[in-house]
C-alpha cells in the first residue's frame, strides 16, 4: 500500500480551505511581488500511455486558470520582467509570469487558443532535441516501458529498493522510480533508461510501433513568435542538468540559445532548468547560464519574489491539478 504523498495532502487541505472560504480570504491579501506559474501539459491524461504527472489541467481548468490570474495579476513576459528587476520594481504592482515547459504539441493546440482568446501572453521554454523530432523524452519513453510491464518486479540499478509494477497503482509506482532516478548522484538518466529497455523488451518493441506526435516543430515555434508569446531555451536534450560533465553542461545551457536564436530569428532572453528542483541544476548551471546571456533563469521550486537578489535563479509554482483552488493554496500557503 501506498501512503499519502505530500501532493496529496495538500489537495485535500486546499478543498477544506477552501470550503471555509479561508482560501479567498489569504488569496486576495496576496503581496505585491512576481508570481511565475509553470505549465507542461493541457488535456486529458487518462489515456495517454506516456507519463501522466506531466499533465498540468485539462483545458477547461486551464481557461478557467487564465481568467483567475488575469484577474488579480498583471501579466508580463520576462523582457518585461528583467526591465523590473533593473529598474527595482518588482513590488509596485502584483505580477505574474505564464510558461510552459518542454514543447508538447498540446501547448499549441490547447493551451494558445485560450491565451489568444483572452489576450494573455506566455512564455515557452522549449528543448531543441524535440524541435527536430529526434526523440521521445526520456520520462515519457521510462512511464510508457513501465506502464506496459505490469504485473512485473523492477529494481533500479544500484538501489536497495523492488518495485512490483501493480496495474492499479502503476502512476504512484512511476513517480517513485521517477524520484529515484532524478535524485540519483550514481545513475545517469540515460543509464536508468537503458536497463529499463533491457530488461523489458517487449514493452521497447511496443514503443516502437508507436507513432504519436508529442512535440512541436520549428514551425509551431515560429507561429507562437506571430501570435505575441514568447520563446525561452529548455536546454538542448532536456538533461538533469547536475548529472553533467563541465563541457556537456555548458553547450545544453549556451548551445540551445545560438540554435534557438538562428533558427527563430529572434532574441532568447531566458531559460526554465529541465527539471528545475533544486538537485537538478547547480552553481555551474548559473554560471553558463550568465556567460551565454540570458536575462531571467527559472527552477521549479515553489515560491514568488518580492525581491529579486539572482534573476537566473527564480522560483515558479509547478501547475499540477485542474482545481483552481490548488492553484490558490499554492500561492497563498507555500
Amino acid at each position: 500500500m501506498i501512503s499519502i504523498m505530500p501532493f496529496q495532502l495538500r489537495k485535500i487541505l486546499s478543498k477544506l480551505l477552501a470550503v471555509s472560504g479561508a482560501i479567498n480570504y489569504f488569496w486576495y491579501k496576496l503581496p505585491n511581488g512576481v508570481y511565475a506559474f509553470n505549465y507542461h501539459r493541457i488535456g486529458d491524461k487518462d489515456n495517454t500511455p506516456y507519463d501522466r504527472a506531466i499533465f498540468s489541467c485539462t483545458q477547461y481548468a486551464f481557461e478557467q486558470q487564465i481568467i483567475l490570474l488575469k484577474q488579480h495579476f498583471k501579466i508580463i513576459n520576462t523582457v518585461e520582467l528583467a526591465e523590473l528587476i533593473t529598474q527595482n520594481k518588482v513590488q509596485d504592482d502584483r505580477f505574474a509570469v505564464i510558461t510552459f515547459d518542454d514543447g508538447y504539441l498540446d501547448n499549441y493546440t490547447e493551451a494558445l487558443p485560450i491565451l489568444q482568446k483572452h489576450q494573455v501572453k506566455a512564455v515557452f521554454y522549449l528543448t531543441t532535441a524535440f524541435l527536430n523530432g529526434d526523440q521521445l523524452t526520456w520520462w515519457d519513453e521510462i512511464a510508457y516501458l513501465l506502464r506496459k510491464s505490469h504485473g512485473k518486479e523492477y529494481q533500479l540499478p544500484n538501489s536497495t529498493l523492488k518495485h512490483l509494477l501493480e496495474k492499479e497503482n502503476i502512476d504512484q509506482i512511476i513517480r517513485i522510480i521517477m524520484t529515484e532516478i532524478k535524485q540519483s548522484r550514481t545513475l545517469s538518466v540515460l543509464a536508468a533508461l537503458e536497463d529499463l529497455r533491457e530488461k523489458f523488451p517487449q514493452a521497447k518493441d511496443k514503443l516502437s510501433a508507436e507513432n504519436a506526435q508529442l512535440f512541436m516543430g520549428w514551425e509551431h515555434a515560429q507561429a507562437l513568435l506571430v501570435e505575441g508569446m514568447e520563446i525561452g531555451s529548455h536546454t538542448l536534450t532536456h538533461p538533469i542538468l547536475s548529472q553533467l560533465e563541465n563541457e556537456q553542461h555548458r553547450a545544453e545551457i549556451v548551445d540551445s540559445k545560438s540554435i534557438l536564436e538562428e533558427r527563430l530569428n529572434c532574441t532568447i532572453n531566458s531559460i526554465a532548468y529541465p527539471v528545475g528542483r533544486y538537485y537538478c541544476y547547480n552553481e555551474n548551471s548559473i554560471k553558463y547560464t550568465t556567460a551565454a546571456g540570458y536575462k531571467v533563469g527559472f527552477n521549479n521550486e515553489p515560491g514568488f519574489h518580492r525581491s529579486i537578489s539572482n534573476s537566473l535563479d527564480m522560483n515558479r509554482f509547478c501547475v499540477a491539478s485542474s482545481d483552481i483552488n490548488y492553484l490558490k493554496y499554492e500561492c497563498c500557503f507555500t
